[in-house]
């Protein structure tokens, strides 16, 4: 076959044997990689797929060596344009199976519309990258390859996560890169489906360059065009060439040699004229530009569902979704909203907060705020790592029992269950909630404030706490640059960030810095400083992957959950593990604390659930109302607890239920701390709408709803969405992120920590 193809490449002149090379090297790397991740154990592929693709692969070099021969069989209809619009189509049609195949394995259960709607952006992409060169085939080529790398991208965030790709992680692609060895590629049977449809489109535009059936005659003149897969452009200058020509010349040429008029004239014109390349062009252009102006949620009722996001893109296709989804993430103005009017809910709720307190309904918070000012108590904030209380699944239906030293903590000014709004991933977004009291519900899963927004105008703790004489501290044991992290906590407020840096040789488990080694580092600042502290710690410990089988013997466990597959008791147990140890590090944390000589203050909530308790879930929990189903995935644990003896307060460890964007507030307000009054607001509207997340809110009766159903509780949670969106964006400042990473993440989190690789 080489040496075939060598002997063409002589024939056809350089030009072709370097483009035909070219396309033949491409196939071949192709070959080359599948085969090394066979060889590295890198491939859950069964044999068929592997003899699928390699035959593919084969058959595209082979079609190089025979560009010649196919070029004159797909030559001879008399209507190029309909041949090479074929072309396009069915490449299309492959080019979107090479983008859903590799994850989405039951596309035949799409939408009817939006799997069209998608077919149909595909198709236009690839009609403008076609034409527009004059109907070189290698800008097509290359956007169907980048399209098969976003199936397997979606496969990899598929599997690990549970969650698809979405707008806001194309401002977090270095965050994610920063842990990505903290998981085990394995390549699937369909990702190389997936590939081999991308190898056939992608074929396809290797040989599309258009002939006339002058070309097919070897005494055709040098005005004819050339037979070679560059003869997309040579058929153009040519044809100029002829044109050029005397009137005399053009007489004495035969039909074959006819200029294109006059081929037009005598009925069999085949070459596409170049306007109707630029016509095409302009049309893919501009169907592709409209979509900025279709309203993909409301006008095509394309819907991201946030308590199921990977269920919208499994129905909907990767690409209207993706578009609606980020549509979305341009804030929305609340309907009717003005500035003033958002002004006076603020202060009707703030008063409304003040009348219950001046009134006797909140007759301890008179004592707190002066034992408060006197105090001034240290506050640490712990943001722990995937921590949550699995037993809320029927115990795993094996016995389960849960963290027991948190749940045995009887002290605590309250806890309960926190509502979040992140699941199996998008920690920084539980951050967000915490820090500022706003919430994910009016902004939508797929978007990452700290990624996206200008959070430099909006209040947060940090600030506050910075205002009345602390010295606001920030840690996390991984990367600064995670998240965006080193700009929103220095735009927050924070006067210092230890981050991964900090924590070279400090204790690990499973290749991450253990929570106890965040909370030695808490207890050092606290006995190095008189002065109070606030520290928003965020821990490592606890995150995925749950495979890496780096628990030590003595800390692993056997638990075997009911209803599920071996992967996900597999990662239970490992996940399990991470808890255990977080468990016994938190409560000797507690007991350190209490022979602290000074006040401190503890706050620590769980930033989401694992990405596999769905399968619980839907497994143990069937036939229950929607909202609470899905909530019950979208909720951890908290606590807030002090060392010592709150002015009025009970300590008794009562269970106060509500979401993520109310504690911090909740938390002032039990400890006598002054509150804005933005954070009064909140506090008095809860008694309308105790939670809200981005699945849901809760009303008085503690029924949930989803965001999208009306309840008693609707009016509250749009005066909620007014308030919020009068102190997150109506600042009169730029509403998007102002600093964004300055550095990759090259440094591996899960490698020896401050160590760069």
């Amino acid at each position: 076959m080489i040496a075939r193809f060598l002997i063409a490449g002589r024939q056809t002149g350089a030009p072709a044997l370097r483009s035909r090379t070219a396309w033949c090297c491409t196939f071949t790397v192709v070959s080359i990689v599948v085969g090394g991740l066979c060889a590295r154990g890198m491939l859950s592929a069964d044999p068929l797929s592997l003899i699928v693709l390699s035959v593919v692969l084969v058959g595209c070099v082979a079609a190089q060596t025979r560009a010649e021969s196919i070029a004159r069989f797909v030559s001879v209809p008399r209507h190029p344009y309909v041949r090479s619009l074929a072309l396009v189509l069915i490449a299309s049609l492959l080019a979107m199976m090479a983008l859903e195949i590799p994850w989405n394995h039951e596309i035949w259960n799409m939408v009817m519309m939006t799997a069209i709607l998608e077919y149909l952006l595909i198709a236009a992409l690839l009609s403008f990258l076609y034409y527009l060169p004059r109907r070189h085939g290698v800008l097509a080529a290359a956007a169907v390859a980048v399209l098969a790398g976003i199936g397997v991208a979606q496969y990899f965030v598929v599997t690990f996560r549970q969650m698809p790709i979405q707008p806001g992680d194309l401002f977090a692609l270095s965050t994610a890169a920063s842990v990505a060895d903290s998981y085990i590629y394995v390549v699937s049977a369909y990702c190389l489906y997936g590939i081999a449809f991308a190898a056939v489109a992608i074929c396809l535009f290797s040989l599309s360059f258009p002939l006339t059936q002058g070309s097919l005659n070897p005494s055709s003149t040098s005005c004819a065009p050339l037979p070679t897969i560059r003869a997309g452009r040579a058929l153009a200058d040519e044809a100029e060439k002829c044109d050029a020509a005397p009137e005399d010349a053009r007489d004495q040429r035969g039909p074959a040699e006819a200029s294109d008029d006059e081929r037009h004239e005598e009925g069999f014109r085949l070459k596409l004229p170049l306007t109707v390349d630029r016509r095409t062009a302009v049309l893919s252009a501009a169907f592709l530009a409209g979509q900025a102006f279709v309203d993909y949620y409301n006008t095509l009722d394309v819907r991201l569902y946030t308590w199921r996001p990977l269920g919208s893109y499994y129905d909907q296709g990767f690409l209207p979704t993706f578009i609606s989804t980020a549509q979305m993430m341009i804030p929305p103005k609340p309907k009717h909203f003005n500035s003033e009017d958002a002004d006076k809910l603020i202060k009707r709720y703030a008063a409304s907060w003040d009348s219950d307190a001046n009134g006797g309904l909140l007759p301890a918070r008179a004592a707190a705020e002066q034992q408060f000012e006197e105090l001034k108590p240290s506050i640490i904030c712990i943001m722990n790592e995937s921590f949550s209380d699995l037993s809320i699944f029927d115990g795993l239906r094996c016995g389960y029992k849960g963290p027991q030293r948190f749940a045995s903590v009887s002290d605590a000014l309250f806890c309960g269950t926190s509502y979040m709004s992140a699941f199996g991933g998008g920690t920084c977004n539980s951050e967000f909630e915490f820090l500022t009291g706003h919430s994910m519900a009016f902004l939508g899963s797929g978007v990452y404030p700290f990624m996206t927004y200008n959070l430099a105008p909006t209040e947060n703790l940090a600030r506050q706490f910075a205002k009345q004489g602390y010295h606001a501290l920030a840690m996390h044991p991984n990367h600064a640059s995670n998240w965006n992290r080193v700009n929103v906590f220095n735009d927050m407020g924070f006067e210092h960030f230890y981050s991964i840096k900090d924590f070279v040789g400090a204790e690990e488990l499973c290749r991450k810095v253990t929570d106890a080694a965040t909370y030695d580092k808490c207890l050092d600042l606290l006995r190095s400083q008189d002065e109070p502290v606030f520290i928003h710690d965020v821990t490592m410990q606890n995150h995925s992957g749950y495979d890496t089988g780096l628990i030590p013997p003595a800390q692993r466990l056997s638990y075997v959950p009911a209803g599920v597959d071996a992967d996900h008791i597999r990662w239970t147990n490992e996940y399990l593990a991470l808890i255990e140890a977080s468990d016994v590090a938190f409560r000797s944390f507690l007991d350190s604390l209490s022979k602290l000589s000074r006040p401190v203050v503890v706050v620590m909530y769980g930033d989401h659930q694992p990405f596999f308790t769905d399968a619980f879930n839907d497994s143990y929990f069937k036939g229950e109302p929607n909202a609470d189903h899905t909530e019950r995935i979208w909720q951890t644990k908290y606590m807030v607890w002090a060392n010592y003896d709150v002015a009025g307060a009970r300590q008794h460890s009562d269970v106060l239920d509500t979401s993520i964007n109310n504690v911090g507030a909740l938390a002032l307000e039990a400890i006598g701390a002054p509150l804005s009054s933005y954070q009064r607001a909140h506090l008095a509207l809860r008694k309308e709408m105790p939670a809200i997340n981005v699945v849901g809110y809760r009303d008085a009766a503690a029924a949930w709803h989803l965001s999208e159903e009306t309840s008693d509780a609707s009016e509250a949670r749009e005066n909620y969405a007014a308030m919020q969106y009068r102190a997150l964006f109506d600042h009169g400042q730029s509403i998007f992120a102002t600093r964004r990473q300055t550095e990759a993440n090259e440094t591996d989190a899960n490698a020896a920590p401050g160590t760069d690789i």
